[in-house]
This record gives C-alpha cells, structure tokens and sequence, in this order.
C-alpha cells in the first residue's frame, strides 16, 4: 500500500476503490472485509494500542516527488498535518508533494504559504516554527524518496517485526509492568511516577495541549528534537534521549532493541539480565532510576532553563541506583568508585 505504487495488486485497489492525495480510499461498506481491516491498520485502527503501524513507518525524502508535504510523515517521523493541524486545515496547497512546496518556495514571503483567508498573529507564529524546521532540508534531485520500517534496523518490514511487536503488546504486559513499578529499595515518590507513566497520566505537552491546557503548537519536546512531545516519545523514541538507554545497558554490558510500547519496554529492561530474583530486582530499580531522572531533566529544561548532557543522566542514574541500594545495604563495601565500573560485581551477582 505504501511502498509498490506501480505493482499490479496497487493498481487493482486503485481500480476498485480510488485513490485520493495518494492514498487508497477504504471503500466504506461497499468494500470488502479484508480490505476494510487493513485500511484501518494504515489509518490508526486495529490492535495493539491502535496507533501501532503509524508508529512504525515513516518517510525519508530524496527528490520530494512522491512524499506528500503535509500528510506524509517525512519530516520527523510525524506528518506536518497532524504537528500543524490549524495550518493543514487553512492551506490552499493540501495535496502538494514536498518537491511541489519547495519549488513554490517554503521561505518566509513563498508562494507555498497561500491560505483561505488572513491568519492571525498566533497562526503566523506557527508558520515561522514550521519554515525552522524547513530550514534545513536538502532535497537530493537524484534519490527517490522511500519508505523506512522504524522495528528492523534493514529498514525493511518484515513479517518477525510485526509478530513480535503484536505478541509483545498485550494487557499482560501492562499488567506486569503495573506491579513491577513498586519496588521496597525505590523511594515512593518514584514508583509513583511510573505508576502515573504507565497510564499516560503525566502532564506531558501532548497531554496538556489535549486537555486545552497548553496551546497546540506548544507541544514539542522539550529535546528540541521537533517531535510532539508524548510520554512514549520522551521515554522510548526521542532520538536525544533514547541514548540513554543505550550507555546504560552498555554500563551493565548487555545489548538490545527498545520496544516502543512502555510497558513493554519496562518488562523487556527488568529480565534482560535473566530471571534470577536479584538480577531482575536490580534491573527493575534501575529502570525505576532511569524514568526519574529523565523526567526531573525534563522538568530542568521546561522551567529552570538548565541541561545536563546525556552523560551526566547517566551519572545521576548510577549515583541514585547506588545510594537506594546502599541505603537498604544492598551494595557491597568495594564503594562508590567501583560500582561506576563494575556494578553487578558491587551486588555480588557478576
């Protein structure tokens, strides 16, 4: 549906149901049921949290030729319709493909900004955050533009993927994870958080802005990334935070993939080491460590205007985890020092 445009199953939907700003149309009741169920898995329906195959793919731009500038996710990994539904809804130029805008001009006084009437001042504003992240696109006249599979890191989709993606999303899952956030060693202003992560209860961007809190082109991360600032984004996905992770499974010396489901992520972290009581204990408390300080760096650079380099996370994560299991003597006497080298040697379980 997205990737074949000239293969002959393409062609056969396009005869039976029509295409509109290149997509296939779902056909409606007429259409046939197996049609219908996968037109729902492209548009956000379907299972495992509903959203899943949005999640899963985005655009990455050669030439702009067959990427449509506003619906297509080709500019950090969420389309500009949904990042700046106001302006999608007051656009002239709704189904130009990217290559269209940047000939028309996307600079400020262009003639890709032509709306149905006069913006107001706040409209203008999201016009100059949307032309800063134009600012920077190159398109490349000799690449076409394709399609990327975010769970393989080929690129490609792969039938593996999405089974382990679908198995791996389950209520029991969220269950699991929901009892794994209390821990004794943890402090319980910290296993409260997570309780509040795991049912999308903190007052992130994306959910401020959807209770009318925040105004809706105030919903980036606060990374800077450009990304709509989500729970899943900030603790899995950000691509400034999501380093995090990967220099904390390097410190303890395991590798691995993060699942884009919290829940999931939570439960794959705590038996990464195994299912040994003490490896999973440590594992849950550091994944624990980990959400609580990458939410206090958050709340850092929102209001305090302060940053600390992923880094120095990293620190602050190895120095709470240490003191939360010196405090309840779970920590052997070879010190601080060396447990920011060999810390499963420190807990008696290298």
């Amino acid at each position: 549906m997205l990737v074949d445009r000239n293969g002959l199953w393409y062609r056969v939907l396009v005869a039976r149901y029509g295409e509109e700003d290149g997509v296939l149309r779902d056909g409606g009741r007429r259409a046939s049921s197996w049609w219908r169920e996968l037109a729902r898995v492209r548009d956000g329906g379907g299972g495992a949290g509903g959203e899943w195959f949005r999640g899963c793919v985005s655009k990455v731009v050669g030439n702009g030729r067959s990427s449509y500038f506003w619906t297509d996710p080709w500019l950090g990994g969420i389309a500009l319709a949904v990042r700046f539904r106001r302006l999608y809804d007051l656009s002239v130029n709704k189904h130009c493909t990217v290559e269209d805008m940047h000939v028309l001009g996307w600079e400020e006084g262009g003639e890709a900004w032509q709306w149905r009437r006069r913006l107001w001042d706040w409209e203008e504003a999201l016009v100059g955050e949307c032309r800063s992240l134009l600012a920077n696109v190159t398109l490349q006249v000799s690449t076409s533009d394709e399609w990327r599979w975010r769970l393989d890191n080929s690129g490609k989709y792969s039938v593996c993927s999405v089974y382990g993606l679908l198995t791996s999303g389950g209520s029991t899952n969220v269950d699991e994870a929901s009892s794994l956030v209390w821990h004794k060693q943890v402090p319980l202003k910290v296993s409260i958080l997570a309780w509040r992560l795991l049912r999308n209860r903190l007052p992130t961007k994306f959910n401020l802005a959807s209770r009318g809190i925040l105004a809706h082109d105030m919903h980036l991360c606060v990374s800077g990334c450009g990304d709509v600032e989500t729970a899943q984004h900030l603790f899995v996905s950000c691509p400034i935070f999501s380093d995090l992770w990967q220099q904390i499974r390097a410190w303890i010396g395991v590798s691995g993939v993060d699942p884009l489901d919290i829940s999931d992520h939570f439960v794959q972290f705590t038996y990464m080491l195994g299912s040994t009581s003490k490896f999973r204990s440590f594992m849950q408390l550091l994944w624990l460590a980990c959400v609580w300080v990458l939410w206090t760096e958050r709340n850092n650079r929102q209001f305090n205007n302060t940053e600390n380099s992923i880094n120095q996370l990293v620190e602050k994560i190895q120095i709470h985890a240490y003191w939360w299991l010196k405090a309840a003597n779970g920590v052997s006497v070879f010190g601080i020092h060396s447990w920011f080298t060999t810390p499963l040697l420190c807990l008696g379980i290298g």
